[in-house]
């Protein structure tokens, strides 16, 4: 019994998996082959382009904005959008924010809760808020 319901459930797990990537590239986010997003994760469809490379990894409770909603309230017609920018090869740890403008290069790893805010080069081990480059990989 305990076989089955594991099976089941990795099962219905692969599908919403299927349904969420769907979801994304349906609403313009380009996703690489071997890619993996936690369900937790939260990914701005609304504005903004949004590239994800091959064999990246975005865990729980990211968040990818591609626009810059400041300034909504006093101009709802005018809203700030970006780009963003994930090259391959590339982890983002838990609780961390990418924003609008940026690129992150292929081979990095961003360490848990960083605000990424500017350009990261290609093979870096990047942490903080703001996210600074500590060592070359």
């Amino acid at each position: 019994m305990k076989k089955i319901v594991r099976k089941v459930t990795l099962y219905v797990g692969q599908i919403i998996r299927f349904i969420h990537y769907s979801y994304l590239r349906m609403n313009g986010v380009k996703i690489g082959k071997n890619t993996f997003i936690s369900l937790g994760a939260k990914i701005d469809t609304q504005f903004g382009e949004i590239i994800i490379g091959d064999n990246v990894h975005i865990t729980s409770g990211c968040v990818l904005l591609a626009h810059d909603g400041a300034i909504k309230q006093m101009n709802p017609n005018i809203s700030p959008r970006g780009k963003i920018v994930i090259e391959n090869n590339v982890f983002i740890g838990v609780n961390s924010v990418v924003l609008m403008n940026v690129t992150i290069g292929s081979g990095t790893v961003i360490g848990a809760g960083s605000i990424v805010n500017k350009d990261i080069e290609a093979n870096s081990l990047a942490i903080g808020n703001p996210v600074r480059v500590i060592r070359e990989l």
